[in-house]
C-alpha cells in the first residue's frame, strides 16, 4: 500500500501542471519561507511609524543624535538603527530618490524627482528641520541669440596702459549657497591697450527665485591674451551677495596680469544649465552623473555637479521611456518598446545600444536593479536584462497566460528582498491588492503568495539597510523584522502559512485512512495576522482532498501522532492542505496505523 512523506517543501511552480510538479512542490503556497526546506511562515511585518494618510512614499535619514532621539514614538518601539532618524514623505509613489555624489559635499545633499515634482533636492539640515524642497539646477543671466540681452556685461571704460592693444572678452556668473555655478552670461568683447584698467559693468545681480536656493556671489571671468583661437576664461573676481547694487569691477590688468591670470580657475559651468523642469525620474551612475528621462528623451548631468544639465548630452530613444535601471556602468532604459543600453563612465562619451527582444515594461515600479541585472514585467514574464542580454527568468515558472491573468504585470510594484523579488499587484482597486515573492535563483523556493498585502499602498526600501518598508494607508512598517524591537530577543512571530501538495495520480484507487504531522509547538506563533487564513487559536490544521473533493478539515489534535481520517471511500486522485502557526517539518499519509508508524 502508498506511502506518503513529505518534509521537503518547496514553493509554487505554475507553469506545471497539479500533477506534473515534482514532489515537495505545491499547488498553494502562502506566506511561505521555504529556504531551510520545513514549512515556516514568514516573520509578519511590524508597525514602525505614523505618516500622512496621503504618504505614498519615505525616506528615512538617520540623525546620529548621540542616545537616541528622545522625541521618537515610544509605543511603536522601533529597532535602534530605523529609530533614531527623520522621515522624509512623498504623495508621489513614483518618487526617485538619491544620495548625492559629490566631492567632498559639506551638506550632505538629497535628490528627488517624481513626474508631479520635477527634479528638487535638499540638504540634510534642511531635511531635519522640516524645510521645504529646492528646485534642482541655478538659472543663469538671461541669453538670447542675437546677443542683446539686458543681462549681458558692458565694457565702461578702459584706461591707462601702453600699446600693444590687446583683445579680451569678460564673462559673469551667479552662485548659490551651497556653490553651485551657473552658465555664463553673454561675453562682452573689446579692445584697449595691454596693463590698463578695463571697467566692466552692468553685473547685474541675481533676481530670487521661488523655491531655489539663495544666490551668495557673482564671480566675473576673462579671457587671456594673445593666445590664438583662445575661448577660456579664467576667474578675475568673485563678489559677495550682498552687498546687491554692485554692478562694477575694475579689473586692473597690470596687477593681474595674463601670467598670473593662467593659474586662476577656469570658466567649467560655459554650456551648464537647469534640468528640465518635467523630468518624470533618474538614477544615478557610478562615475557621478544622473540619466533622466521625459518622454524618449534622457538627459545627463555634468559629472558630480548634479545641478549642471548641458543641452549636448541630450538623447532620444524610439520609444517613451518607462523607467530606468543599473547594472554596473550601464543604465538599462526599459521602454513602451524595445528596451536599450547605455554604457559609459563619462556622459559626454556614452554610447546606446538597441535590445533586439521586443520586451516592452509594463510598469514602472516592477522595475528592481540587483546585483545580476535589471528586472522588469513584460507582457511575456518578469524580464532580467544583464550582461548576457534580456532573458525572461519566470519562464520555467509561470505560462504567459498565468502571468498576465494572475500576476496583473501593468500594476506591478517591487523591490528587491534578500535574493528574491518581492512584489504587489496594485490594480486600480485597493481591495484586489495581493503579494507574492519568488526567487529565479532557486526553483526549490520558487514562488510564493502573501495575505493581508489590501492595505499596502506602496513598497520601499531603506537607503541606509536595505530594509523592505510596506507603507500601509497612514504607517510604515517594517517587513521580515528580525527581532523584537521592545526587547531585543529573537523574534518568535511568525505568519500562518497554507500549503497545499501537488496532486497524486495512483494507478488503483486508494484509501488513506491515517495520518500524523510532526511541528515545532516551541515557536507557535499567535501574530495577529493572516486570520483569512486562521484564527490565532489554532496551532495546525490539516485538509484532504479525494478526487478533488474536500473529505476531511480540522485542527490536528496530536503532535507526531497518528490521526484517523474518514473511511467508507476510496480515490485515485488525492491531495493535502496544511495550514500552521508553527514551523512544520513533515506530513506522513498512510492507508494504515501500522504503515504509519514504519515512516
Amino acid at each position: 500500500m502508498p506511502l506518503i512523506r513529505i518534509q521537503d517543501f518547496s514553493g509554487v511552480v505554475p507553469v506545471k501542471g497539479d500533477r506534473a510538479l515534482p514532489e515537495g512542490f505545491a499547488t498553494k503556497s502562502f506566506n511561505t519561507w521555504l529556504y531551510g526546506s520545513e514549512l515556516r511562515g514568514m516573520r509578519p511585518p511590524e508597525d514602525l511609524i505614523a505618516v500622512a494618510a496621503g504618504t505614498r512614499r519615505v525616506m528615512r535619514i538617520p540623525k546620529r543624535t548621540v542616545g537616541g532621539d528622545p522625541n521618537y514614538p515610544t509605543s511603536i518601539p522601533p529597532p535602534s538603527y530605523l529609530g533614531d532618524s527623520t522621515w522624509v514623505q512623498f504623495d508621489d509613489i513614483d518618487t526617485d530618490i538619491l544620495k548625492g555624489q559629490l566631492v567632498e559635499d559639506q551638506f550632505e545633499r538629497w535628490y528627488f524627482c517624481s513626474p508631479t515634482t520635477g527634479p528638487m533636492y535638499n540638504t540634510y539640515a534642511r531635511l531635519v528641520a522640516g524645510s521645504t524642497m529646492l528646485k534642482l539646477g541655478v538659472p543663469g543671466p538671461a541669453i538670447n541669440t542675437e546677443g542683446t540681452n539686458a543681462d549681458k556685461p558692458t565694457i565702461v571704460s578702459i584706461t591707462g596702459g601702453a600699446a600693444p592693444v590687446v583683445t579680451r572678452a569678460y564673462v559673469y556668473t551667479w552662485v548659490n549657497e551651497y556653490g553651485e555655478e551657473s552658465a555664463p552670461s553673454l561675453p562682452v568683447i573689446g579692445a584697449g591697450n595691454a596693463n590698463a584698467v578695463w571697467t566692466i559693468g552692468n553685473i547685474k545681480d541675481p533676481v530670487a527665485l521661488a523655491n531655489y536656493a539663495t544666490y551668495t556671489k557673482k564671480r566675473v571671468y576673462r579671457t587671456i591674451t594673445g593666445a590664438s583661437g583662445q575661448t577660456t576664461y579664467y576667474r578675475v573676481k568673485e563678489m559677495l551677495i550682498p552687498p546687491t547694487g554692485v554692478l562694477t569691477y575694475a579689473d586692473d590688468t597690470a596687477v593681474m596680469t595674463d601670467a598670473i591670470l593662467a593659474n586662476n580657475l577656469q570658466l567649467e559651468s560655459t554650456s551648464w544649465q537647469p534640468p528640465p523642469a518635467t523630468l518624470k525620474g533618474w538614477v544615478a551612475m557610478p562615475n557621478g552623473f544622473l540619466i533622466g528621462f521625459d518622454g524618449a528623451n534622457l538627459y545627463f548631468s555634468e559629472s558630480y555637479h548634479w545641478h549642471a544639465w548641458p543641452a549636448e548630452y541630450k538623447q532620444a530613444v524610439e520609444t517613451p521611456v518607462v523607467g530606468l535601471g543599473v547594472l554596473g556602468q550601464t543604465c538599462v532604459v526599459c521602454t513602451q518598446g524595445y528596451p536599450s543600453t547605455v554604457a559609459g563612465i563619462k556622459p559626454a562619451t556614452c554610447s546606446f545600444t538597441k535590445v533586439t527582444t521586443g520586451e516592452p515594461c509594463l510598469s514602472r515600479g516592477s522595475i528592481v536593479s540587483t546585483p545580476d541585472g535589471v528586472l522588469y514585467a513584460s507582457q511575456n514574464g518578469l524580464m532580467l536584462a544583464g550582461g548576457g542580454g534580456i532573458q525572461n527568468i519566470t519562464e520555467s515558472l509561470i505560462t504567459r497566460d498565468e502571468w498576465i491573468r494572475e500576476y496583473a504585470p501593468q500594476f506591478i510594484r517591487a523591490q528587491r528582498y534578500q535574493n528574491g523579488y518581492l512584489a504587489m499587484r496594485m490594480p486600480p482597486s485597493p481591495n484586489v491588492r495581493s503579494g507574492f515573492f519568488l526567487d529565479p535563483t532557486s526553483l526549490k523556493v520558487a514562488l510564493t503568495e502573501f495575505t493581508d498585502f489590501e492595505s499596502i499602498v506602496s513598497l520601499n526600501v531603506d537607503f541606509w539597510s536595505g530594509e523592505v518598508l510596506p507603507l500601509r494607508q497612514g504607517m510604515v512598517t517594517h517587513w521580515d523584522p528580525a527581532l523584537i524591537f521592545a526587547t531585543g530577543l529573537p523574534n518568535n512571530k511568525l505568519m500562518p502559512v497554507q500549503w497545499r501538495s501537488r496532486e497524486l495520480q495512483f494507478p488503483f484507487k486508494e484509501n488513506f485512512s491515517c495520518y500524523a504531522i510532526y511541528w515545532d509547538d516551541d515557536r507557535y506563533s499567535n501574530a495577529n495576522y493572516g486570520l483569512s487564513i486562521m484564527p490565532t487559536t489554532e496551532h495546525v490544521r490539516f485538509r484532504a482532498f479525494a478526487n478533488r473533493q474536500l473529505v476531511y478539515d480540522q485542527i490536528v489534535p496530536f503532535n507526531g501522532k497518528g490521526v484517523r481520517l474518514p473511511s467508507g471511500f476510496k480515490a485515485d486522485i488525492w491531495q493535502f492542505e496544511i495550514c500552521a502557526r508553527a514551523p512544520v517539518y513533515s506530513l506522513h499519509v498512510a492507508s494504515t496505523m501500522k504503515e504509519l508508524k514504519s515512516a
